[in-house]
């Protein structure tokens, strides 16, 4: 069955990445959608096959006529290219892949700092996007694809763009499984642990979608909100949460009083020209009024 399922999968990446003509009446290709349907249960991560035996099937088809064809993992790249956050993986990876759910883990592992200062204190979870914007946190859309380099500094919290479609759940599930099973870090998990508290309502799933931080494919916001919360529900958070530095930042922000001061002032008084008019307008007839009641006093003496 592994010898099968390997043929099969080595057929699928060739076809698919142009090295092979389909054939005539093909049962995947030559339907649409099929491939789509194929490719989910390839993530499924009960449906795994170990990746070195792919590696010896294609090695045993393929060595004596390397020229031209593609490394393995290229095609696999190539087949997850919608799924992954990097189109290509570094090559000494390709020896250390388990499988293709590992690969496709990989993928958004670029996005981790490197050498970045853990944060073991005591586990704190961000507060809401609305509650971040209430305490004069700027949310923005990070220029970039790598899905956990998130940055809060100078007020501004930049957030990398994330697509919510139907399959999101599924391959995010996936890749979370296979990182509470085997992996020491979970970086996805700790993520949509992350996620899951800066989304708590609609109205926060809205925020978010309104600065271009999540594009919302799904049918309204309501589901955005419920797709993410589903995410973060019943998953452990260990003592190495990547992001626990970065919420005790957040954190600390929305307590210091001064902030939100700061933010319901440019909210209620700065939002428009003529809300700063009346604004300085007042402050001006203050001051005359100030300059006019001295001068009286002085008057008087």
């Amino acid at each position: 069955m592994i010898l099968l399922d390997g043929i099969f999968v080595i057929q699928l990446l060739l076809i698919y990445g142009k090295q092979r003509k389909t054939l005539p009446n093909d049962q995947i290709f030559g339907k649409p959608l099929i491939v789509d349907d194929v490719r989910r249960d390839m993530t499924l991560l009960e449906n795994q096959i170990p990746f070195f035996v792919v590696q010896r099937l294609f090695k045993m088809a393929f060595e004596k006529h390397w020229r031209g064809m593609p490394k393995l993992l290229e095609l696999v790249c190539q087949f997850f290219k919608t799924v992954m956050r990097m189109e290509k993986l570094p090559e000494s990876k390709e020896s250390e892949v388990k499988h293709f759910v590992h690969a496709i883990s990989l993928s958004f592992l670029r996005s981790v700092r490197k050498g970045q200062d853990r944060c073991y204190r005591k586990i704190k979870f961000t507060p809401s996007a609305t509650e971040l914007v209430a305490a004069g946190v700027e949310l923005r859309r990070r220029e970039n694809n790598r899905l956990f380099d998130i940055q809060f500094e100078n007020g501004v919290l930049e957030i990398p763009y994330l697509v919510l479609e139907d399959s999101t759940e599924f391959y995010f599930r996936n890749i979370m499984a296979f990182e509470q099973c085997y992996c020491e870090n979970t970086y996805l998990t700790d993520y949509m642990v992350f996620m899951h508290h800066l989304v708590d309502t609609p109205g926060d799933a809205e925020l978010l979608i309104d600065k271009e931080i999540i594009e919302n494919c799904l049918s309204n916001k309501e589901a955005a909100a419920r797709v993410i919360n589903n995410f973060g529900k019943e998953n452990p958070v260990t003592p190495k949460f990547y992001f626990n530095s970065l919420s005790h930042e957040l954190t600390k922000h929305c307590q210091r009083p001064c902030n939100k001061w700061k933010a319901t002032f440019k909210r209620d008084y700065c939002s428009s020209p003529w809300a700063i008019i009346s604004v300085i307008a007042a402050v001006v007839l203050l001051l005359l009024t100030v300059a006019q009641t001295v001068c009286s006093v002085l008057s008087l003496k």
